[in-house]
């Protein structure tokens, strides 16, 4: 008797309580959604509908007024293939692709890297590494217009230290091959900043006790980055991955800016293309096409990143 009277009640088996769980769970549901209902009509009305409007345009014939003729059904994409413009606009976007993004990883990364360490120094790093934040697009282009003319900072160092002295008077931006490397470097200083504080955040959770043990057991500082950093953060990598493919797929504020498409189409991207036939040539109809192709196109590599995800990338 004495024995089961000094039995803790907490080992006594607890009721199920499943249709409480059920009922907390069904209203935890109807709590997200009338969080997310007022942004609905938004997304309904600037989003979804201009792509269909966008998608009904590529089908038809439209005139300069806006409005659908005929349906002509994928004509407008056989004859968006068939011009030399689309085709040089495509492989202008990824050739810029295939610069601009492993920079755009990179950068932040090594900047993050040189900047978790905690030291008197840090808060000053972050702070310069964060100012490209601050500056609009439109004034990183202009800035640059001044670096990359024909008597501008780059030309200047470059005579200072006796490198291409027979092509140093060039301007960069007009040259058909240096222009759309040229367009990389402003890019990638717009967005670093943004990119460094994700990377940052997630180099500095990456538990200590590993990178200790790692280090007592003698492995060096880039060994301990490729086996326990970057695993660690491969989450934050795989979402910056992703966004700056959509920058690079979609990239036009540079080439507007800067170089107007030129020189003879070296920085013609496909979202230049698409603003130059719709509003300079009022086609409607082959700029909703080629905009539904640029969709199709980063729809694409962003599934294929997505696939990636699952072998490439810890969650834990």
């Amino acid at each position: 008797m004495a024995k089961l009277m000094s039995s803790p009640i907490s080992s006594i088996p607890s009721l199920p309580r499943t249709a409480t769980s059920k009922r907390k769970r069904r209203k935890d549901i109807w709590k997200a959604y009338l969080f997310v209902l007022p942004i609905i009509p938004f997304i309904l009305v600037f989003d979804y509908f201009p792509f269909l409007r966008t998608f009904i345009y590529s089908l038809s014939s439209v005139n300069a007024q806006g409005k659908i003729i005929r349906f002509v059904g994928l004509d407008n994409y056989m004859n968006l293939f068939g011009r030399q413009e689309f085709v040089n606009a495509l492989l202008v976007t990824l050739k810029f692709t295939a610069m601009y993004v492993p920079l755009a990883i990179i950068c932040p990364l090594l900047l993050a890297l040189i900047a978790a360490p905690k030291n008197p120094f840090a808060r000053t790093s972050q702070l310069l590494y964060c100012i490209p934040m601050g500056v609009s697009m439109a004034v990183t282009c202009l800035i640059f217009e001044q670096f990359f003319g024909r008597t501008g900072l780059l030309n200047y160092l470059l005579n200072l230290l006796g490198l291409l002295q027979n092509t140093t008077n060039i301007s960069w931006l007009q040259n058909q091959t240096w222009a759309l490397p040229s367009l990389v470097i402003p890019m990638v200083w717009t967005h670093i900043g943004f990119d460094f504080l994700l990377m940052l955040a997630a180099v500095r959770n990456v538990p200590q006790d590993l990178l200790e043990s790692a280090e007592m057991d003698g492995a060096s500082y880039w060994k301990k980055t490729f086996r326990i950093t970057l695993p660690l953060i491969s989450p934050t990598l795989f979402f910056v991955i992703c966004t700056q493919i959509i920058v690079g797929l979609t990239m036009v504020a540079p080439v507007m800016i800067l170089t107007k498409g030129g020189p003879l189409g070296a920085t013609s991207t496909l979202i230049y293309y698409i603003y130059t036939s719709g509003f300079r040539s009022i086609n409607y109809s082959l700029a909703s096409t080629a905009s539904i192709c640029a969709f199709i196109l980063t729809f694409i590599f962003l599934l294929f990143n997505f696939l990636y995800e699952k072998k490439g990338v810890v969650y834990e």
